[in-house]
């Protein structure tokens, strides 16, 4: 339930506004996780509002206005273009901050509405951004879930373990759901085992852990299309930029096409293998296995994504094998 008549005159007066200065409140629809409005205030002044709810309403254990509160800083420092927070509040009141209006509008909705041109520039713009937070380090130099501003290491241990381990969970669980399925578990654990020590080589940097083209705001600027924020870090991760990179690549709320090389262009290099092809592996056995329990919310609004993640199911072994090949096993 959303505590804004509690939260949102207190985040207003701590912004620096009177509670009395409110003209309108409008809900905005850009995910399932929290709850996020447009404040306009009477003298056109905008923020916008980020209550935090699913799947933390009770115990918030990523600390995630401390964290939200730390990246931003942290990503402004470095030049990347996010909303500044103004004013927060952290407690049994209520957990919400108050952000900076950036103009623009969502990438994945736009983006089948710009000219080839145009949307080159989009894409070019935020792939520079985005090679931008992939160059901050942080300061615990280990892979893992950052927790306020901290980094709590994965479970399973090291960036390649923690890979291995959901890799392996999610497909033990997809073959005990479907029967039908035919897949080699136990080439995949060989393969995967034998890809321990390159991932454990992979750079550790800041992760957005959730990148699509939902999470991007894009806007033009004297005839140019322009990223104008990256939104939404409360999922951030230590780990291998290349997760980031696949993860871009198969999270879809509707189907607008992969990646197209301007991003590439912008952001400086593209991903190699197998760290790639074993990311993309773990997600859409993850999405598989979501899509199968029925853990995903009512809307489904990742559908493109689950039903890729099925058709992938279908030639898993080949994948494999072609990971297997490129890490030179016999």
């Amino acid at each position: 339930m959303s505590q804004l008549p509690a939260i949102l005159p207190w985040l207003l007066t701590e912004a620096g506004h009177g509670c009395n200065s409110i003209q309108s409140v409008e809900p905005l629809h850009t995910g399932v996780t929290n709850r996020t409005s447009l404040v306009k205030l009477r003298d056109d002044t905008r923020y916008i509002l980020r209550e935090y709810e699913w799947p933390y309403d009770t115990k918030d254990d990523l600390q995630r206005v401390e964290k939200e509160l730390y990246l931003h800083d942290l990503l402004r420092k470095h030049d990347v273009p996010v909303p500044a927070i103004l004013a927060h509040r952290d407690n049994e009141g209520g957990r919400a901050v108050l952000m900076e209006f950036k103009p623009g509008q969502l990438l994945g909705n736009v983006v089948d509405n710009l000219t080839d041109g145009q949307r080159a520039q989009a894409w070019r713009d935020v792939g520079a951004a985005f090679r931008k937070v992939h160059s901050i380090q942080l300061p615990d130099h280990c892979a893992g879930l950052i927790v306020g501003e901290r980094i709590q290491p994965f479970d399973g241990g090291t960036w390649g373990d923690f890979h291995y381990h959901q890799a392996v969970r999610h497909a033990e669980s997809l073959l005990k759901r479907d029967p039908g399925l035919r897949f080699e578990l136990a080439s995949m654990k060989r393969v995967l085992k034998h890809a321990l020590p390159p991932l454990n080589e992979r750079p550790l940097v800041l992760l957005h852990n959730d990148p699509h083209p939902w999470n991007v705001l894009v806007h033009e600027v004297d005839g140019q299309w322009k990223c104008s924020a990256w939104l939404d870090w409360e999922y951030a991760w230590s780990g291998d930029p290349t997760w980031d990179l696949a993860r871009l690549e198969i999270f879809r709320l509707k189907p607008i096409g992969p990646t197209p090389a301007a991003f590439y262009e912008g952001y400086g290099n593209a991903s190699k293998d197998p760290e790639w092809t074993i990311y993309e592996l773990s997600i859409y056995l993850w999405m598989a296995d979501q899509y199968l329990d029925g853990e995903v919310d009512e809307e489904r609004v990742l559908m493109p994504t689950y039903k890729a993640a099925m058709r992938y199911l279908e030639r898993i072994d080949e994948v494999v094998d072609r990971i297997g090949r490129t890490l030179g096993i016999p």
